[in-house]
């Protein structure tokens, strides 16, 4: 039921808006009765029998998405009384697993307002174009944090419980709150303002439930926590994460000072290491590894710099297919119409013939070396050129104002979701990753913004201490 819609073609009605709940209830019974009576009379789409509409909604769960399943249960009342409804549940059970949205990203308004505060999310879905502004429930008091294959995971500014939200269904999964291990492991409040995490499906069990994964950029704690737990454990204490991703209900990723691909969780006690980087890039240090998933196998990205004698060295890509059973990386030359966007925080692969401004077989890559140089790098697989676009290319030592064509591309806003400090302040990436002394008053929002979140004190220190760890290295 996807409909191939233009990138930015004008959005329906948020996901909870509407006019259905005007009117008398009992008027809406006695109209709704007569309408299934009168279609059912005339043998419309509205008399298929029970069995067969579940089935197809059942097929549409399999090859569809869960925003199709919604919009096919709001056809007509007999539709939704023989199919489950859809905003019922814990996220955690089997049938909101089934609900799961995958595929989804989400824009960024570029007007500096946090979804949070905006209660509001545009989710672009770039395999078939559609766009959904999506209204979310009332978050009393939570700030939005990370953004794991279309689920937000909230924090609460005060207590800092931390709550899975399913954008379309408002289904929600609730789990304790992070203080009291973070100030073990961490303790710094901007370690915490850069929280990230993954929403993971544990391995089939009776209660199909998902665990929640978080790092902190910056530090080396890797803390995760279930539903079903008081507090949150460490995974790791000794690593900080580089290029995190998703991947089959296992989170990988690589680090700052290993050359191997990492199984973060489930955490592997027998093999840690899932397979082995080539060595021929250099010292890792140098060197940038991104995970990536397209067409349903495993990336990696490295971004190294060559060389030479007579010549400044100067940027290159090399991409590789990650084989997980066999621990080994295999080289590829060409990613066919597909483009790779590396960001800090996730990566994303998108076929470049759904959009024009997007070359095929190429990388983007954001990157900032200094405190006042960013931008994203163009890298062609095809000619091993690298360039960044003149609209991305930011040296912010002179500049006194932002200039940038308006509306976005739909690169800016990909490229903005891959970094998530950005997108999570309602700012894009290539205007705002360094903001300018002379914003004064954006800067004093954005700390006004920051205050708000609080790390609550207590003994719960000295009751639990040291956090335990599943693995350490």
């Amino acid at each position: 039921m996807a409909t191939n819609t233009p990138p930015f073609a004008p959005a329906a009605a948020a996901i909870g808006q509407g006019d259905a709940g005007k009117g008398r209830r009992g008027v809406r019974s006695r109209d709704g009765r007569k309408r299934r009576r009168v279609a059912e009379e005339s043998g419309g789409w509205a008399s298929l029998p029970s069995d067969m509409v579940r089935l197809v909604a059942a097929r549409v769960l399999v090859t569809g998405d869960v925003v199709d399943y919604l919009v096919l249960r709001s056809v007509c009342s007999g539709w939704r009384a023989c199919t489950p409804a859809g905003r019922s549940g814990s996220l955690g059970t089997r049938k909101q697993l089934c609900l799961r949205p995958r595929g989804w990203v989400a824009l960024c308004d570029g007007d500096a307002v946090r979804p949070d505060d905006a209660r509001a999310v545009t989710f672009f879905k770039p395999s078939t174009g559609r766009r959904l502004r999506v209204r979310l429930p009332n978050l009393r008091g939570h700030r939005v944090v990370a953004i794991s294959d279309g689920l937000l995971v909230l924090l609460h500014k005060r207590t800092t419980a931390v709550r899975v939200l399913h954008p379309f269904t408002r289904a929600v999964l609730d789990l304790p709150p992070i203080a009291p291990t973070f100030r073990v492991v961490a303790g710094s409040r901007d370690s915490l303002l850069r929280m990230n995490a993954a929403v993971c499906m544990n391995a089939p069990t009776r209660d199909y439930s998902i665990d929640v994964v978080a790092w902190f950029p910056g530090t080396n704690a890797v803390l995760w926590a279930k539903p079903s737990y008081a507090n949150w454990d460490a995974i790791y204490l000794d690593v900080e994460l580089q290029s995190v991703l998703l991947f089959r209900g296992r989170l990988y990723a690589t680090t700052w000072t290993s050359a191997n691909i990492l199984q973060v969780y489930p955490p592997s006690k027998c093999f840690p290491v899932d397979t082995p980087i080539p060595d021929e890039f250099g010292n890792p240090s140098s060197c940038r590894y991104f995970l990536v998933e397209s067409n349903g196998r495993m990336l990696l990205a490295v971004r190294h710099y060559v060389y030479t004698a007579n010549a400044p060295s100067f940027t290159a890509f090399k991409i590789f297919t990650v084989d997980l059973d066999r621990r080994q990386l295999t080289p590829v030359s060409s990613i066919g119409d597909r483009a790779l966007i590396l960001g800090q925080d996730r990566c994303l692969s998108v076929s470049a013939s759904h959009f024009p401004s997007i070359s095929g077989n190429s990388v983007y890559c954001s990157y900032y070396r200094y405190s006042s140089e960013f931008g994203v790098q163009l890298h062609s697989l095809s000619s091993g050129s690298t360039e960044a676009p003149s609209a991305w290319n930011l040296l912010r030592d002179d500049m006194e104002m932002i200039a940038s064509a308006r509306p976005f591309t739909i690169a800016d806003h990909l490229v903005t979701y891959c970094n998530h400090l950005e997108w999570a302040r309602g700012l894009m990436f290539h205007e705002y990753h360094n903001i300018l002394d002379s914003f004064v008053e954006l800067k004093k929002k954005i700390r006004k913004q920051d205050a708000e979140l609080r790390i609550p004190f207590g003994d719960a220190r000295k009751k639990t201490g040291k956090p335990s760890t599943l693995y350490s290295k």
